[in-house]
């Protein structure tokens, strides 16, 4: 049975994007932040990541003397012998708080100035960095134990971007109903496009999804899941956790293996997404983890992204009754929707 009803409208889908504010988001890899600092821009908003001492720290790019990209700076050893971010225009300085300890030309303030950039919520997880824009996030980190579990290894894919709005890449993530169609061969088969019975549900700060039995997997992806020969089909279950309201983790279980993939699309902006992707696993070895997992999902990923980059509206719908849902396939979509415009009522009130 098709329904054509969603409460959304174009004020409804600012409120969303509006809300992302308060929530954790992946802004780039630990690894790729150096000695020195690196610009990032989530919601619009531009920052700088810079290690002190051994604390990532995420600030407003914005000096507040003259309004250089602290970016440009460089990272140096204070009077205290803490380290410090100074401004690559005129030299002021700033502790891990924010607070400029030091104007150059004028030392006898030092101590003094009032002057401070902004400072964020800033944590380093799962080998990203994490950033909240707001003092008070609405829920925890997302949950991927995995990462560090006994047994397992990771591999961290490519970071790509999309031009697409975060809510579309994770809707298209957590599809299962267009997997016969745009991955035929890879993640399913043209000739069987039916859709298994799954259960939908809330717990904590996720939205579940698991398939009430074990699915029938062909082809490439069998192969990694156990398969003896490539064509062979493999019994998989698979349950999808969205950890509001813009992480996603894929948990796989085939025969003795388990494979867990964690998948961030963060909003760079209202209709630009930074895709990050790790993949956690109990077997196989960590020298072939890229070659089976990274690889393979970048050709899926290059498979959805004309796919994605082409829906219109970009984001959401300003009206959703201009698409159609079909009840027990879309079902996961239309709660996901549901949790997202009640977040955003919720925290965007003006």
């Amino acid at each position: 049975m098709a329904s054509r009803t969603n409460e959304l409208d174009a004020a409804g889908e600012l409120r969303v994007y509006r809300s992302f504010r308060w929530f954790w988001h992946a802004v780039m890899r630990a690894e790729d932040l150096g000695d020195e600092p690196q610009r990032v821009t989530l919601c619009e908003e531009n920052l700088v990541i810079v290690r002190l001492n051994g604390e990532v720290c995420a600030f407003n790019d914005l000096c507040a003397h003259r309004g250089t990209a602290l970016s440009l700076g460089k990272v140096v050893d204070g009077a205290t012998g803490e380290q410090e971010l100074r401004c690559p225009y005129h030299g002021w300085r700033y502790d891990r708080g924010g607070f400029c300890t030091l104007a150059p030309q004028r030392p006898d303030l030092a101590g003094r100035l009032r002057a401070r950039v902004r400072k964020f919520l800033c944590q380093e997880r799962y080998g990203l960095v994490w950033v909240c824009l707001e003092d008070e996030p609405r829920m925890p980190l997302p949950e991927f134990p995995q990462y560090d579990q006994e047994g397992y290894h990771n591999v961290h894919f490519p970071v790509v971007d999309w031009k697409c709005s975060a809510p579309r890449r994770v809707e298209n993530y957590t599809d299962v109903a267009h997997f016969a169609f745009v991955h035929d061969g890879w993640l399913g088969d043209i000739n069987h496009p039916e859709i298994h019975p799954y259960r939908v549900w809330r717990e904590g700060a996720a939205l579940m999804m698991a398939e009430e039995d074990p699915v029938l997997h062909p082809a490439k992806f069998s192969k990694w899941a156990g398969a003896e020969t490539e064509g062979e089909y493999v019994e998989v279950l698979y349950t999808r956790s969205i950890f509001m309201p813009l992480v996603v983790r894929l948990d796989i279980r085939s025969r003795d293996r388990q494979y867990s993939q964690f998948f961030c699309p963060t909003p760079i902006g209202p209709k630009e997404t930074r895709n990050f992707t790790i993949v956690a696993r109990n077997f196989g070895t960590p020298e072939t983890a890229f070659r089976d997992h990274a690889e393979f999902n970048m050709i899926v990923y290059e498979q959805d992204r004309p796919i994605v980059e082409s829906q219109r509206p970009e984001e959401l719908p300003e009206d959703l009754s201009y698409e159609m849902y079909l009840q027990g396939v879309d079902t996961y979509s239309m709660e996901y929707r549901r949790w997202l415009l009640d977040l955003a009522n919720e925290l965007v009130t003006d």
